[in-house]
């Protein structure tokens, strides 16, 4: 596929407006371009009627490569902020700007393309399975139901093609000054701006709520459902402090209280107060054995008078690890020097992905974020620089062929 054409299939995706909601301009693009390429495809609806795509390459390999990204982009937020148009593709000096550029249309356009080539290619006899998912800004909806409807089960590595970079070296060194990329010791000691995801944080979110009403001049007669809360609050404060594990990749767990709300009128006592909290997990302490633990914090808070407290789990994404000495991130590695002709950082990421859905189901499951993009993602004028698009192309399909040799 000549360079015109790749450009031109970029294009044709950041023009089709998939705010959440909206994939299946997406789907349907990718499966006409698939299936004149002779590549097998199928649509998996979702139950609010939205369309993941799965293509195959299948040569009867004993191990499958799979290759993901998301079809959905966020809201282009003011639209006549944009120099250009959010879903207007403008080539200028380099880059590529428009909504989704960065995040990540680029890095699904590439994984295609490179699909494309290597089932061209006659030396390429291994498996691949493409992904590609609604929802993932908001929840990661497609690849929770791909997951549990098994469509991860047979991946041996995956890669997903969110964006890993930086727009330059003295914004990558920020990040990582800033705390939000630790390095590991095995990395280069000389780096520029392109970078391997190789592990992220996952996520809980939950929701904890309880109360009874009284007249505030008669307190006793009711509960206070904000003294109870901060009861929790306490323990949960102490239950965190004893986490004391820590990755070397990703920290340590980190929990937020995001939103508190209680009462409603100033002569009441509060009879409902609820709390939110999101909390970043680590492969130490996994999002299962976490909510257990709170649980049992809520169950023994219970056996105390007047206590009725409830805990409601709204989100789970696992954290994802491949390990710094695995073959399959060597495989990665050698990619990227061979295409940018320098070593790349492998760290975790600030952000999560569609993979902490797969790895649930498939714990084994070797993942690595790798694509081009940079920090203007989800930002008016959004761009992603047309070498990395083309670049990563390459390093795809490098990673596919050095996996199946």
């Amino acid at each position: 596929m000549d360079k015109t054409e790749k450009l031109s299939i970029l294009d044709d995706l950041i023009k089709l407006e998939t705010v959440n909601g909206h994939e299946e301009l997406v789907a349907n693009y990718l499966k006409k371009l698939f299936e004149r390429h002779q590549i097998k495809t199928e649509l998996v609806k979702t139950d609010d009627n939205r369309f993941n795509l799965i293509a195959s390459i299948n040569n009867n390999a004993e191990k499958t490569l799979g290759f993901t990204g998301h079809e959905d982009v966020v809201a282009p937020v003011d639209e006549k902020k944009w120099n250009y148009g959010a879903f207007n593709p403008k080539h200028i000096d380099g880059k590529i700007f428009g909504r989704g550029t960065s995040d990540m249309k680029s890095g699904l356009a590439g994984l295609t393309i490179a699909m494309i080539e290597l089932n061209e290619d006659d030396n390429f006899k291994g498996n691949i399975k493409f992904i590609a998912t609604v929802g993932e800004e908001l929840g990661e909806i497609g690849a929770k139901q791909l997951s549990e409807s098994g469509y991860a089960d047979d991946l041996n590595a995956l890669v997903v093609g969110e964006p890993s970079n930086a727009s330059s070296t003295p914004v990558m060194d920020q990040l990582i000054n800033s705390g939000l990329i630790q390095i590991p010791d095995s990395n280069p000691s000389e780096y520029g701006r392109h970078a391997i995801f190789c592990a992220h944080k996952g996520s809980i979110d939950y929701k904890v709520s309880h109360g009874k009403a009284a007249h505030s001049s008669m307190p006793e007669a009711g509960i206070n459902a904000l003294d109870n809360l901060i009861t929790f609050y306490n323990k949960q404060k102490e239950y965190f402090n004893g986490l004391i594990a820590k990755d070397e990749i990703l920290g340590k767990t980190t929990p937020a209280v995001t939103i508190i709300k209680s009462g409603d009128q100033e002569n009441t006592i509060p009879d409902y107060a609820e709390m939110n909290v999101k909390i970043r997990t680590i492969p130490e302490y996994n999002n299962d054995k976490l909510i257990v633990d709170l649980k049992n914090i809520i169950n023994e808070l219970n056996q105390t008078p007047h206590m009725s407290l409830e805990l409601n789990e709204t989100s789970s994404n696992w954290p994802v690890k491949t390990d710094m000495d695995s073959n399959f991130l060597k495989i990665v590695r050698q990619s990227y020097q061979e295409v940018f002709e320098k070593e790349a950082l492998a760290v975790g990421a600030p952000g999560g992905t569609d993979a902490s859905q797969f790895v649930k189901v498939n714990p084994d499951l070797e993942v690595v974020v790798a694509g081009p993009g940079n920090e203007s993602a989800h930002q008016v004028n959004e761009f992603v620089f047309e070498d990395d698009y083309l670049q990563f192309i390459n390093i795809y399909e490098k990673i596919a062929l050095k996996y199946f040799e």
